[in-house]
């Protein structure tokens, strides 16, 4: 784990000058800890050196990482999923992993109890 000196924060606003990044990318490019890194973010943002530009969505579909670009502006909000939309997925993820393993899902198996 790195020590946060005036090298450190030199070469992350050096990377935030050429591009937006995430906490995770500004880990790995400087030697911070992930954590020490997120940290960091957090407290520029709340300073307003740095806004989110944008968010990085996961494997479900959810903006999870925020992207960190230099500079003052309004932050981009996090799509939040509707209920509708979070139900759908979770019955297509049901019916794949039916297909997938030949598993019988919850009805069929109820019905054949006493």
């Amino acid at each position: 784990m790195k020590k946060v000196n005036q090298d450190t924060y030199a070469r992350v606003f050096k990377i935030l000058l050429t591009e937006p990044s995430t906490a995770h990318e500004l880990a790995e490019e400087t030697g911070l800890h992930s954590v020490t890194a997120q940290s960091l973010m957090r407290t520029l943002k709340k300073h307003k050196v740095v806004h989110v530009c944008e968010w990085e969505v996961d494997r479900l579909g959810r903006d999870a990482t925020p992207v960190y670009k230099l500079g003052e502006g309004r932050d981009k909000k996090r799509r939040r999923l509707t209920t509708a939309e979070r139900h759908a997925r979770s019955r297509a993820r049901k019916a794949e992993l039916t297909t997938l393993l030949g598993v019988r899902s919850d009805d069929e198996h109820s019905n054949n109890r006493l």
